[in-house]
Order: structure tokens, then sequence, then C-alpha cells
């Protein structure tokens, strides 16, 4: 059968060091590589070249020395044509981001046409484009930093169209999969990844094969699967495995241009990232598990430590053969030494070696990559292209009419769904932690009994979807006024939106219509709008259309490994325990087996009246109305949609931007969402939460409230007490050390608030000697004006001098150390030392609303919260009667159990003497009542500020408010 391969010099930059691959470079331009089409896989058989064709007419090209580069060689199913990328000659006239891109070319056996896929010079030229392979249905899959979709995406949300760039790595523009069909039109992303999803492949049920770079909250690389239409994508192989770092040398060896075996197992070459051409070949087996160590196939060990010299050589590519043979084409440079005193060539004798280096007199000679048949079962080779010094004879495949070629997969996209640009998630439950029931504190045994309890009684309340702000290059922020928020504080990395919020069911099940086309992950809140468990750590999307399900959280885990669900439904066709649904006429109707509680909400309805003399049934929200699929709202809402008749309804939650300004209309209201997008009936998927400080926090301490007195200062806004003076200018120590005013120090500054809320401050103190507020004091003053500042005793030596001789702790500063003289100001007097004062930790944290309690707590306005000792358990507690110092009795309902041995879930206690408890020390130190002074909405607004890291902007373009 034919074969094809790469021929390339021997890659170095412009001073002549050799250049290394690396595996996050997909665009990486190597010029010198030419592709060859032999007739079939002997030395002997004709070679043509069939690249060089495309540039015959390029004044750039020079055909003494090919100044262009091919890489990702592939075969069409039947064998009849070649993919593969190539990028033109550079132009010595252009600047580098006007120099040509990738293109993926096809090259046809029988006609011997060779031609670009996408035809328009324009569209061709709108991304690198890379990692061809062709589909069943026709199409052609790559990978490309065009991130077409995710374009359009940005334009809806009024953001300048640009390439995001990698979450890792400022420089690297993200590739992510697309396709098109095989004239070059229909291109579609299929990835939102917001690293690199490269070297995409086929596995033999039809599912794509492909890298992902990780980069949200660690730094990985490993195999993720998908539906060709991009649909269904879930974490395959090697998350934890293939990501070891080797002790010794602080890296991680890599995986290169994975490919499928006849036996379902990965072969790729292994080496460490940038070092070498070539490593070992290796195979791993996902067939039966998505962790595991690479394995070599080779009985000759090879050695892929850098710097070291492998007795045996090394491999640059491989492909398979799947004629039954067990055989692979392979690029191989067997090893050899250069006698440095004669020049001469040496073969490489375990002898002239220690510890992977030669001996004295001996250096490794330049590489000799040949390609070649290997036979896995016999461990033999024999050659097919013969090596020539200065080449390189790589990505040698097979022209073969697969038997066997990959399944069919057709689209199972909702239509109707795919219209409004959304998809559906479906989560079994939020307390399945891969089939471990996890009870979030709430004491429960387990899910049956979680579910039986009251909605107030449960941890997890709702499900927050965060969504990637994807990270801009420079050149798109250098086109931007110098006034956006990238540009003043140059921070673009680990932004966040909120695209909305969706209601957990009693048996912990989710069922929410979110956004398609965009990277999130999902938190878990309480009722209160907190995250109470930790943000699930990668980025999945859906496909518009897509039907998401998973058994819990981890939306993305391999589903023919992942254990039963602990959610298995109902468990007859009875109503759920104490519940009730109707059809949308009013009909009772009951689940089918297996449906949970989110599944079967979403054929049915609920109805304003339980009495079914007078229902009145709300209509179905989904496509057509047809299905009960309501989209995720931006606000915090939930009623008791299940309670059958006679049983009490739990009480509502409606936590609302529209009511952050009481007596405001919803489009006075200074909300991070739009107006249209705070209406269900409005909602679309472009909608976002974004929240930036000086727009949405600042105002806060900013709005006319009821007059509070905090120490002898009153005032109706939070600033009015928590700044460095009062309403009438004069100076003074900010309320509780807390400055909540919107001045800059200087320019290019966040503001005052927002640093001392989250970044803490120095305490303060009114020194009028000074001037003004003083963080600076001296130890001593040699006038005892100040209570707060000692006065100073001063030592004078036989002359009358002050001194420190003698002086154990001397409180002045010191000219001369040996003798102890003193340095005096203008008057004679000794200076005192001037210490700072204490540094005050910042009332919140960046860790999330529950990790700031301590601020946002003051504000609930029925019950008080103190922090249990233990565990960090969180008690509201009502004072009853006492003193208010040392007797005060307090009803105490615990939401979170398991660190109070004395106190269960729910139960009504009697604390005294609040003094003696250790859990409940300070809690009455600020004699300032503060709760009720934000309402319910202004705290969620905080909490969800805070659950997203408490950014100072999350709209990178948004202008930055003047000081």
């Amino acid at each position: 059968m034919p074969l094809a391969y790469v021929q390339r010099s021997i890659p170095v930059d412009e001073d002549g060091n050799p250049v290394f691959r690396d595996v996050f470079e997909p665009d990486a331009f190597n010029p010198g590589a030419e592709l060859f089409l032999k007739d079939r896989a002997t030395v002997q058989a004709a070679v043509a070249n069939i690249s060089r064709a495309a540039f015959e007419g390029d004044p750039n090209f020079t055909p003494e020395t090919p100044n262009y580069d091919v890489k990702d060689v592939t075969s069409s199913l039947d064998g009849k044509k070649l993919a593969f990328a190539m990028r033109a000659p550079e132009d010595p006239d252009l600047d580098e981001d006007e120099q040509p891109t990738w293109n993926i070319w096809e090259y046809d056996i029988a006609s011997k046409t060779l031609r670009r896929i996408i035809d328009s010079n324009i569209e061709a030229e709108k991304g690198n484009d890379v990692s061809p392979r062709y589909l069943p249905d026709g199409r052609i899959l790559f990978s490309s930093d065009r991130q077409k979709r995710a374009r359009e995406i940005l334009l809806d949300e009024g953001k300048p169209q640009f390439g995001a760039v990698n979450e890792r790595d400022n420089d690297l523009t993200a590739f992510h999969l697309h396709s098109m069909r095989a004239d070059g039109t229909d291109i579609q992303q299929l990835t939102f990844n917001q690293s690199h999803d490269i070297e995409p492949s086929l596995l033999a049920d039809g599912r794509v094969l492909y890298l992902r770079w990780d980069g949200f909250a660690t730094d990985r690389l490993s195999f993720y699967t998908m539906n060709p239409d991009g649909s269904d994508v879930q974490r395959y192989f090697g998350y934890a495995s293939l990501n070891i770092a080797n002790a010794e040398l602080d890296e991680t060896a890599r995986l290169f241009q994975p490919q499928m075996l006849p036996d379902g197992r990965i072969a790729a070459i292994y080496m460490y990232n940038q070092t070498q051409l070539g490593g070992d070949m290796v195979v791993i087996n996902p067939v039966a598990d998505a962790e595991g160590e690479p394995s070599s196939i080779s009985v000759k060990p090879v050695d892929i430590t850098p710097g070291n010299v492998s007795l045996h050589g090394r491999f640059a590519s491989l492909s398979p053969l799947f004629d039954g043979t067990n055989r692979l084409l392979v690029s191989w440079s067997q090893c050899r030494l250069l006698e440095t005193a004669t020049e001469r060539l040496r073969p490489c004798l375990a002898e002239l070696f220690s510890e992977g280096q030669p001996i004295a007199g001996y250096e490794e000679a330049p590489p000799f990559y040949g390609i070649w048949i290997y036979d896995m079962a016999n461990q033999t080779q024999l050659p097919v292209v013969l090596a020539e010094d200065g080449k390189l004879f790589t990505e040698a495949i097979a022209l073969e009419n697969l038997a066997t070629p990959p399944a069919y997969r057709p689209s199972e996209l909702d239509a109707a769904l795919a219209e409004l640009g959304v998809g559906i998630v479906h989560i079994r439950s939020v307390y399945d932690q891969d089939g471990v029931f996890n009870p979030l504190g709430s004491g429960a045994a387990g899910l049956g009994e979680l579910a039986a309890r009251p909605a107030e009684l449960r941890p997890a309340r709702f499900v927050r979807f965060i969504k990637a702000v994807s990270v801009p290059d420079n050149e798109t922020l250098d086109d931007q006024p110098d006034e956006i928020y990238a540009n003043t504080f140059n921070q673009v990395n680990g932004l966040f939106e909120i695209l909305g919020y969706a209601p957990v069911e009693a048996d912990g099940s989710v069922l929410a219509r979110v956004p398609a086309d965009v990277a999130f992950t999902i938190e878990v809140l309480d009722a209160r709008g907190r995250r109470i468990l930790a943000r699930q750590s990668q980025w999945t999307s859906l496909r518009p259309g897509e039907w998401r399900e998973s058994n819990g959280l981890a939306i993305f885990s391999r589903a023919d490994l992942a254990p039963p669900p602990l959610n298995t439904g109902a468990a007859t066709t009875a109503n759920f325990p104490n519940t009730q649904r109707y059809d949308p006429l009013g009909a009772l109707i009951a689940p089918e087996m297996g449906q949970t509680m989110a599944e079967f909400a979403a054929e049915s309805t609920y109805c304003a009246e339980n009495n079914l003399a007078q229902v009145v049934c709300l209509p179905m929200a989904g496509p057509g109305q047809a299905r009960n699929l309501r989209p995720i709202t931006v606000d915090l809402l939930f009623n008791d949609e299940w309670s059958a008749p006679g049983i009490t309804p739990s009480a509502s939650i409606s936590l609302r931007y529209n009511d952050l300004e009481p007596g405001a209309t919803p489009d006075q209201v200074t909300a991070p969402t739009p107006e249209a997008c705070r209406n269900a009936a409005t909602w679309t998927d472009n909608c976002r939460v974004v929240i930036n400080y000086e727009y949405h926090i600042q105002p806060l301490w900013e709005r006319e409230r009821q007059p509070l007195t905090d120490g002898v200062v009153t005032a109706n806004t939070c600033a009015g007490c928590h700044a460095p003076a009062d309403a009438d200018g004069n100076i003074q120590v900010p309320q509780g050390q807390l400055d909540l005013t919107r001045t800059k120090l200087q320019a290019n500054a966040r503001m005052t608030s927002y640093n001392q809320l989250l970044n803490g401050n120095q305490r303060r103190i009114q020194y009028l000697y000074e001037g003004g507020l003083a963080t600076l004091l001296p130890v001593c003053e040699l006038e005892d004006n100040y209570d707060f500042i000692p006065e100073c005793q001063v030592t004078l030596d036989e002359e009358g001098i002050p001194t420190c001789a003698g002086v154990v702790d001397c409180p002045f500063e010191i000219r001369d150390e040996e003798t102890g003289e003193l340095e005096l100001d203008a008057q004679g007097n000794p200076i005192p030392l001037m210490v700072e004062t204490g540094a005050l930790p910042p009332p919140m944290s960046r860790a999330g609303a529950n990790s700031s309690n301590r601020f946002l707590d003051r504000f609930a306005p029925n019950w008080d919260v103190a922090a249990n000792y233990k565990t960090g358990a969180i008690v509201y507690y009502d004072p009853v009667a006492g003193d208010g110092i040392g007797g005060y009795t307090f009803q105490a309902r615990v939401d979170n159990v398991g660190a109070t041995p004395d106190v269960n879930q729910g139960q009504t206690v009697q604390w005294q003497r609040l003094r003696q408890r250790p859990m409940l020390e300070g809690i009455l130190q600020d004699s300032v009542d503060h709760a009720g002074s934000l309402n319910e909405a202004e705290l969620k607004l905080l909490s969800e500020w805070l659950d997203t890291n408490g950014q100072y902007y999350a709209n990178p373009f948004e202008m930055v408010i003047p000081n």
C-alpha cells in the first residue's frame, strides 16, 4: 500500500540552535518540511513530492531550501486521500501578525490533485488550522485557534471579537476543536475550553479522542472524549497519572501525537517537552481504567531523560497499520557517537557510557531519523526510508482502506432547544460524590433521610453556574482605551461571570436550561446563596440542544466507568413522599420509575391551589410550552411546588436584584445584569451577571438608609460612619477601623474600601501632631499630650546631653551604637522611635461568602451568627434574656452539625453564660447593631461577589470610574 511521510531539515532557530517540539504550541512554525508519497512501503519504491506544487508560483518560496512547513498527516478512511496542515513561506514585507496561517490541505491519490480545503483566502486566514481528521460522515475535524463561535458570543456580550489566550499562558491563543464540510464550508466550533483542545483522533465507537489542557485550578494535559458534534464531553484518561512531575527534574513527560491501535490501546511518543526530537514509544490502556502509567512498546529501553544519550536510539513518530499484522510505521534514529578527536562516527557500545553520558572523548552524534516498519510481536524492524544526515523523516502513515472504520455516530441534539441556544443539565443528586454520599454537613445518614426533611433543614438549596471570562490577548487590549479595567490593572486571568441559578430538589437533583457553547462550572449553595461545596475545577460546556446527565456534580466524568448513581429515582410509579404534581390541565400525575424529582418536575407543573375544585395550574416553561424546562434565573427563587394537601409548604425564598434598592423601579436599580435578564419571560442565553466592584458593590456603602449611630457618629450611609472624616469634614477614625469610601490613594489604584475589605489595613489613630490619622506613632512623647502615648523618660549624661548608655530598651533614634549618642532635633531633644500600629485582618475573604461570616452575618435581620470553634459549623442564635455581658441566654438552631456533640440538626437549645463558651467569645465586642442595615438582596449580591473570588471587576473592557 502507499505511504506518506514528512521530510524536513533538522529544525534550528536563527542562531543555529536545535528547535524541539512543544506540545503546548500547536502553531509553531519550523520551515523546511515537505510531504512525500511513496508507492509502497519498500526502500526501492518510487517517491513523489506532493506538497511543493502549492507554492510554485509563490514569490517567497525558495525551491533550493524549502521554507514552508508541513505536519499532522492523516488519511481518509478509504485510503484515497491525504489531509495535512501546511503553512506557506513567510513574507518578509509583512509584520508578524500578518504572516500566513496554518491551513488544512488535501491530496487526492487517484487524480494527483492538491487543494486547500478552505478555498477563500479571507476565511482560510482567520485562524491557524492543524491536526485534521476525517469523520465517518464526510466532515473534517481539526484543531484551530479561530474560535469561530466563541468570537460570535463575545460580540453578543458587547465585547470586541478576539482569540482568547490560554489561562496558563497569555502568549498562546487557545486551540479548540472545529469541524467543516469536505468543501471547507459550514465551519463549526465544537469545544469551548479555556486552554487547548488538540491532537484529535477517532475511537472505534466513533467518539473523538483528544488532548485537553486544563488550566482552571491546576495545570494538566490529559485525554478527553466527545461526540463528533461536540456533545457529551468526558474526561477519559490520565488526568492524574499523566501529570506527575519527575521529582528530580521538576518536569513532566508528555505524550505526543497519540494514535489509536487496533486493539483499543493508545500509542504515542513519550518525552519531555522541548528537550528532544524523539523519545520512547509507549502505550496506555484506557479501556478498563481512567488512570495508568505508560508502558514502553520496545523491549530495548529508551532513555528520555533530558541531556542523556539513549543507547537504543529514539522514536520521533509512530502510526499503526490496520492490516492485522500488529506493526507500526515509525520514525527511528539509531544511537551514534562522535569521536571528538577524529570526528568519526562510532556505534553506541555500553562500555562507552557512564550514567547515561558518553565517556570522555565522545559526544552524541547528530540525529539520524529514517522510516521503519516496526513489528511489535517480534520486536523487529525493517527500513522503508533510509535516514540521511541533516534530515528528519517522520509522520509516516499508510493509506489503507479500513476494513472496520470508526462507527458513525449521528447527532442527538434537540432541535427546539438548539433554536434557543441552550442545553439541559440534569444532575441526579448534588450529594453524590463519585458514588459516595456527601451529607454536606447535614448529619444525614443517607440520601433518603435527607430528602425526607423539610427544605429549611436541607443544606443544598441552589446551584450556581459560573462562566469563564475569555482572556483577551495583548493586541486586543492595545486597541482599547487605557481606561478600561484590563489596561489599568493589567489583570485578565481568573475572571468569572455568573450565568444564573437553579433550585436543588429534595433528592438533590437539578434540571436546568443553561446557555450553550460557553465554558462553565457549578457551585452548590445554601439558602442564603453562599457556596457550601468547592466548585468543580474543570470547565465543561453544552452544545445547543444537548441534554447532559450526570450522577453528581462532575458532569464531565467518564460515563462507562462511573459508579451506580446514588439517586435511583422514584422507586415506584407512586408519588414521592408528601408530594403531589399535576399536568398542565390540573390532573394528578405520578412519576415514572427511576425519575428524579427534577426530571418529574420537567414533565409536570404545580398549581396555585391544592383544592382540586379550584385548581389554577401555572403554564409550562419549555419550548412550545410542552415541557417545564424553565431557564436558570439571575435571582435566587424558591417556591415549595411539591407539598401535598395537608402538608405545610416550606417558606419561599426570593432574593431579587430588583429589591436591591427598595422603592426603585427595576429600570432604576443598579444591578449587575440588565433588566430584561431579571425577567424570566425575557431571559435569553446571552444573559450574564457581571459584577464590577466600582459599579455594583461600592454603591452599597453609599446608599441612603435609616440612620445608624456608630459610636458618636450618626449617618444614613455606611460610608458616613466608616470614613476618615465626618459629614462636616472633621477628621475621625473610621468606625470599626474600616474605611468604606471610594477614594483612590493614587492613580490606577483600587478604591480604598475594596483594599480594606479584602486586604486589611493598619490600625489608625487620630494623632493631631501629624494633622490627621496616623498609622506610625512615636513610642513615647516628650510632652504628655495623648493618653495612648506614654511620656518619654530621658536619661542625661554628665554633660546634660540625652543618652541611651545603660538603657536596656532605648526609645530614641541612636546616632552611634558604641557610645550611645542619640539623634537630636533642632531644639536638642532626642527623637522618639516610630512604630507602626498593628495590622488589622480583612473583614472579608476571597475564599468566599462563608469565609466572610464575620462581616456578612452582622447584617442578618433576625438571627445573629456565631462560628463553632471546633469545625466552623454555623449556629444561628437569638438573644432571649440577660444582662448583655455575661448572662445572655440564646435560642440556637444548628444548620451544620457534626461539630457540636450535644446539638442535633434543627434542635433548639438554651446556651447560658455566653462569655464562658470559647466558641462564642468576642461576639459582643461591637456594641453597634447592624442587623437589617443591608437587605437580603444586598447580602445575596455580596455573597455571589465573594464566591466568585471577590474580583475588582469581571468585565475587563468596562471603563474604570475615575477618582
